[in-house]
């Protein structure tokens, strides 16, 4: 009978204990278990995690404040771990970054209605065009270059359907720029005759897509490798088009 009753008591302490945590420290112990688990060899346990995780991160972001979560937040500090939360009209984007490691989510009226895993290519920035469509721009990191891409994505019968929604109909609106040049160079010495290496690598800040939300003008600006000049280049939305096209510095050709 004394037994019965020890473990009687042992099981109310446990539900009592899983009654007193909050949907934030689940996430909290759902992102430790996944780090735990991230050199893991068991594939089966690192994806169960991974659901978890995800799930989790959903039911927080359609039902909770994630900005009000600061123990979450703190906790995201040993882990190398941050995120970002921006809104636009009835859209928001949420993007983590794990390390290497981005989760992508895009919420319409607090249902996520887009996500996406990524290492190098992940969501960057979201703007409401209108009630159905939005401009989702992403961004991509390479060793020497970085590229943004802008898309028109239109919500429709629980589905997203990407338009062709830029110059000659195409689907994307791509700005690539060099982020890091070899500089380096041999200079002879005029005495000994010698040559040593000069210069470095230099280091430049990427070229952005920017949106003006209240004209609904998309633009971007770069300098011409052939000529040196600045251009500017804009458009605005009509008709579901932007008539304005990509610039990919890495074909030289401007």
């Amino acid at each position: 009978m004394k037994k019965i009753i020890f473990f009687a008591c042992m099981l109310f302490s446990s539900l009592q204990l899983m009654a007193q945590k909050t949907q934030e420290d689940l996430l909290i112990e759902a992102i430790l278990e996944l780090n735990s688990l991230e050199n893991s060899e068991d594939e089966i346990a690192l994806n169960l995690a991974v659901q978890k995780f995800d799930t989790q991160l959903i039911y927080i972001l359609e039902n909770e404040n994630i900005n009000s979560f600061k123990k979450f937040e703190n906790s995201l500090d040993s882990l190398y771990t941050d995120f970002s939360f921006k809104r636009s009209g009835d859209y928001e984007l949420f993007s983590l970054r794990k390390g290497l490691d981005r989760w992508n989510y895009i919420l319409k009226n607090k249902k996520v209605i887009l996500k996406d895993f990524k290492t190098f290519d992940y969501f960057y920035d979201i703007h409401s065009l209108n009630n159905k469509e939005f401009l989702l721009i992403k961004r991509m990191d390479e060793m020497s270059f970085t590229c943004y891409n802008a898309f028109v994505m239109k919500v429709e019968n629980n589905s997203i359907i990407r338009q062709d929604a830029f110059k000659d109909k195409m689907d994307f609106l791509e700005v690539c720029s060099w982020t890091s040049v070899d500089t380096t160079y041999y200079k002879k010495d005029p005495i000994t005759g010698t040559k040593a290496l000069k210069g470095s690598l230099a280091h430049y800040k990427p070229l952005e897509i920017q949106f003006d939300e209240k004209r609904k003008i998309i633009s971007y600006r770069f300098l011409n490798q052939i000529n040196g000049k600045t251009i500017t280049r804009k458009a605005k939305y009509r008709n579901g088009t932007f008539k304005i096209k990509s610039y990919n510095a890495r074909t030289f050709e401007e």
